[in-house]
C-alpha cells in the first residue's frame, strides 16, 4: 500500500472550515495525474499567495491561477487546473456556500461522494482522497467554527 500524503502532513485539521477547504483544494490537485509532492508545492504556493477562500479563486480567475501553478511547478496539466479551479470554486460557493456546508448537510459519505462528484472536474479519484481525510462525524452535522 502507497503511503499518500494526509491532511496533517499539510498542517490542515479537517475539523475546522478552513482545514476543510485546504484539504478539498489539495484533493483537486492531487487527483490529477502530477506527483503527490509536485501538487503539494502547489497547494502551498496558492495557499501562501492567498487563495485561502473558494471566493479568492473565483474573484482571480484563471491567468492568475495559470501564474500560480506555473509557480508551484504544477506545470503539466497547468491549463486544465486554471480553468477548473475557479470553475469548481464558483459552483461550490453557488451550491453550497462552503466546504463546510457541503460536508454538513450531507446525509452520509455516499451521499458526499456523489455531490462532490456533480462538480464538473471532480471525479471519484478526487472524492475519495478527499473523504479519506473528513472525519465521519462532520458528515451531517455542523462542525465547530475555525
Amino acid at each position: 500500500m502507497t503511503n499518500h500524503l494526509r491532511a496533517s502532513d499539510l498542517d490542515l485539521d479537517t475539523k475546522t472550515d478552513d482545514g476543510l477547504f485546504g484539504w478539498f483544494l489539495a484533493s483537486l490537485l492531487f487527483a490529477r495525474p502530477i506527483q503527490e509532492q509536485v501538487a503539494a508545492h502547489a497547494w502551498r504556493v496558492l495557499i501562501a499567495d492567498g487563495f485561502t477562500t473558494p471566493e479568492s479563486f473565483v474573484a482571480a480567475g484563471s491567468s492568475v491561477i495559470d501564474h500560480e501553478l506555473w509557480q508551484g511547478n504544477y506545470r503539466r496539466l497547468v491549463g486544465v487546473m486554471a480553468e477548473e479551479l475557479p470553475r469548481v470554486m464558483s459552483a461550490l460557493i453557488e451550491e453550497y456556500g462552503s466546504v463546510r456546508k457541503l460536508v454538513a448537510t450531507a446525509k452520509n459519505k455516499v451521499e458526499l461522494e456523489a455531490r462532490l462528484e456533480l462538480f464538473r472536474g471532480v471525479g471519484p479519484k478526487t472524492a475519495e482522497i478527499f473523504l479519506r481525510e473528513v472525519p465521519l462525524d462532520a458528515i451531517g452535522r455542523a462542525l465547530p467554527a475555525a
